[in-house]
């Protein structure tokens, strides 16, 4: 058992928890609080979805020891929030609800999207994919949509809250606005970090490399196909003088295998020493779609050492969206970008390059629970 600190819904709350017990367990026997409920257990359906330090996560992959000195809000804590009032209000009006089972998790996702949204016009089409991670068996999702619509076009009444960003050690994720490339351009992980509305997942990691930054430009620059390979289940199969690029991207998640091919662009900007990497595709089996960029920087550390910054957007739709949302995505991530540190140092010295083998979230998300298991039991 271990001891748990955090404030549910406003109040701090203590408690003795397993280890293994998740956050919707946690807030519906422990606290009591069976608004939270449980659908696939798998982060699928979304019903379960709450708000812990004002973003939505899937309670049922979120483990209540990762909560310490967290705030989380469930249904119930959101009784009295304006903007949750009005869309109460507006799923009533508009039908929005039939057997309600999935309606607590969908209202807390519509409020992120309202909040995320406001004052934008956003089409029907994107708002179903916005509500791709909660799924509901009764609607047809028409009210639901109309209900959000409803208030969406509301600006002038909507309190603006900025969700507070999620940070890592040398690491930052947050939503991201799509920033088209333009002729001749370079958008910098500066710029890119610079604009944030919710459009997809942007992900900002920095590490240092034991080789000068001259030499580490000149082999990204040189060998663009090369540095791509270090990232695991990217793979560029070809890159033609003026920048056009051929790629796949491959993931294995148990019974779900996506290879996702599909085109773009490759840009260099050797005075900033950044480039940019760029495309969209699609795998034609599970119906997933990928669309993203990846922009590096490489600077000077000193003494002999380089360092780079990395800027990865992307937005998923289909069978592996769900794959990009839950407060694990994060350790997901922080782990990928290590594996790439590694493969590309090892390219440096001249080692045999990474095999190129599918991206498993799977295995991640393993060493990702493993690592934090030995941080809680002080076994690091």
């Amino acid at each position: 058992m271990k001891t748990l600190n955090l404030t549910v819904n406003g109040k701090g709350t203590s408690a003795a928890v397993e280890p293994r017990t998740h956050l919707a367990d946690f807030l519906r026997e422990d606290c009591l609080l069976t608004g939270t409920h449980l659908g696939c257990e798998h982060g699928v359906c979304g019903a379960c979805t709450v708000l812990k330090d004002g973003r939505p996560v899937r309670s049922c992959l979120t483990y209540a020891v990762s909560c310490e000195g967290a705030s989380v809000q469930s249904i119930e804590g959101l009784d009295d929030d304006p903007l949750m009032v009005r869309l109460r209000d507006s799923f009533s009006a508009e039908h929005a609800l039939q057997c309600g089972y999935c309606t607590p998790g969908m209202l807390v996702t519509a409020r992120d999207i309202v909040q995320r949204f406001a004052g934008q016009s956003l089409s029907d089409a994107r708002l179903r994919q916005e509500l791709s991670g909660n799924l509901c068996r009764c609607t047809g999702y028409t009210g639901i949509v109309k209900a959000i619509q409803r208030v969406l076009r509301q600006p002038e009444e909507l309190p603006i809250a900025s969700a507070p960003a999620s940070t890592l050690t040398a690491l930052q994720m947050d939503h991201y606005t799509r920033l088209p490339l333009e002729e001749g351009a370079m958008a910098g992980p500066a710029a890119a970090a610079s604009s944030s509305d919710g459009d997809g997942r942007r992900i900002e990691a920095a590490f240092e490399l034991d080789h000068p930054s001259e030499a580490v430009w000149r082999a990204l620059r040189d060998d663009i196909q090369g540095t791509v390979a270090c990232m695991p289940g990217l793979e560029l199969r070809s890159v033609s003088e003026t920048g056009e690029v051929d790629g796949v991207f491959h993931v294995g998640m148990g019974p779900i295998s996506a290879r996702i091919a599909g085109e773009g662009r490759v840009v260099f900007d050797d005075a900033a020493c950044s480039g940019r990497v760029e495309g969209a595709g699609k795998d034609g089996g599970s119906g997933s779609r990928a669309r993203g960029s990846v922009t590096f920087t490489v600077q000077d550390a000193g003494h002999g050492r380089s360092s780079m910054g990395i800027v990865m957007a992307f937005e998923l739709t289909g069978a592996l969206a769900q794959f990009s949302r839950g407060s694990l995505v994060q350790d997901i991530v922080r782990l990928l970008i290590e594996q790439f540190r590694v493969n590309l140092d090892a390219r440096l010295r001249g080692e045999e390059a990474p095999s190129g083998k599918a991206l498993n979230p799977l295995s991640l998300l393993w060493l990702s629970l493993r690592s934090r298991f030995r941080s809680w039991f002080g076994k690091g």
